[in-house]
């Protein structure tokens, strides 16, 4: 009796570290708060089962097949648990403060950096690693890269990129995804300027004073809200007599309303296509000062 308990226990010491090692080797199911993450790895098929996701904006649900989390800025925490994640993939700045509460189950949660394009491809490099395809994620990162650096502009071109909501308009600063997009292609962004208030991360408000100071040939809008309407508001401070007539003049290459489906938030993978539009938009000068979608 006693060398069989003993035979059991050698036996139960061996099995704990080979069921954990089983339960790391299991294909992922993985959730995710970041659209761009999702996208990545629908193009990338592997071992994972991608079981829910957010929406890209409030009127388009979730794809067939996975669960919908709902808004990427309060995902619902009860049908995350419902989707039994082992692997909940989600942003440092948006989803930090919520960590805890998305660990459902235990499953581990990764949070990616998202502010530049650096950060944007290790990002997917890790959660390629995590997800069993980290071989498949880093030749398409690497693609990536290498398209952005073919589109970079033959000279600097000075911009302004506002960030439009109803009532108000901030500078885009190099410290978000896209200030560092516009730095890669060769922009000069010459709203990355100090001082300001800086509402969010990388946005800033800042006076009517400084703003009208600013020579870009280009002005952009990214429009977090009806793109018609705050063209249409933007246009008004750009025009001869308004707040930022000065600017609107300088504007040689136009104003431009950004395409929401790819500058709303940081598009991942296809960050070429979004480049593609920006050096386009800075190729021919343009004349009347009005965001045109």
């Amino acid at each position: 009796m006693r060398a069989a308990r003993h035979a059991l226990a050698l036996l139960a010491a061996f099995a704990a570290p080979l069921s954990a090692a089983a339960a790391d080797a299991s294909p992922a199911r993985v959730a995710v708060l970041l659209p761009f993450v999702g996208d990545a790895l629908a193009e990338t098929p592997g071992p994972f089962t991608l079981v829910a996701t957010v929406r890209r904006s409030l009127h388009e649900p979730a794809g067939a097949g996975v669960v919908d989390l709902g808004n990427p800025h309060s995902p619902s925490f009860e049908r995350l648990a419902e989707a039994r994640p082992t692997l909940v993939v989600g942003d440092r700045a948006i989803h930090g403060p919520l960590a805890s509460r998305l660990a459902v189950g235990g499953a581990r949660v990764v949070l990616l950096d998202t502010n530049s394009i650096d950060a944007t491809f290790a990002g997917l490099d890790e959660v390629g690693r995590l997800a069993g395809v980290g071989d498949a994620m880093a030749a398409k990162t690497r693609a990536t890269r290498a398209s952005l650096g073919e589109l970079a502009l033959a000279r600097p071109v000075p911009v302004l990129v506002v960030f439009g909501a109803p009532g108000s308009f901030l500078v885009v600063t190099q410290r978000t995804w896209i200030g560092d997009l516009l730095a890669t292609l060769g922009f000069s962004n010459v709203g990355d300027v100090e001082g300001g208030n800086e509402r969010f991360p990388g946005l800033v408000a800042l006076g009517d004073e400084r703003i009208a100071a600013l020579r870009p040939e280009l002005v952009l809008l990214v429009a977090h809200g009806d793109p018609k309407a705050l063209g249409e508001a933007l246009a008004q401070r750009l025009a001869a007599g308004g707040p930022w007539g000065s600017l609107g003049a300088a504007a040689t290459r136009g104003v431009h309303a950004l395409d929401p489906r790819l500058f709303s938030a940081n598009p991942g993978l296809a960050l070429p296509a979004a480049a593609g539009e920006l050096v386009g938009l800075a190729g021919a000068p343009a004349p009347a000062a009005a965001a045109r979608p």
